[in-house]
């Protein structure tokens, strides 16, 4: 799986790389904090919340193009659903190394000019 789609990226912002710079930026600034929050999550084995922040982030890495990150935070949204936190600690280590892949490809696609 890709760790990102620039077409679909590109596509969802016209083409636009002032625009596609903001997303990013904005993508980045929200990012950090559903992380957090699922980090807490997971050390409180509270399924709810796990559910309900990888959700948000599900969607907003699928708005971004995040193919392999969309699906660890799809991972770590269903271990949530189930109420069950087997597996959490993996799907979360998992979820983090794909978002670590995923910042500099967004960087680089929001900073060049091709």
């Amino acid at each position: 799986m890709n760790i990102l789609n620039p077409e679909l990226l590109l596509e969802n912002v016209g083409g636009d790389r002032e625009l596609l710079a903001d997303i990013v930026s904005l993508f980045f600034d929200s990012s950090e904090g559903l992380v957090r929050d699922l980090r807490t999550a997971v050390a409180q084995a509270d399924s709810d919340a796990l559910h309900e922040t990888a959700h948000q982030l599900k969607g907003a890495l699928a708005n971004v193009g995040a193919e392999a990150a969309t699906r660890a935070a799809a991972d770590l949204e269903q271990i949530g659903r189930r109420g069950s936190m087997t597996g959490m600690e993996d799907a979360l280590s998992a979820l983090e190394q794909e978002m670590t892949r995923l910042a500099p490809a967004l960087r680089d696609l929001a900073g060049s000019g091709s």
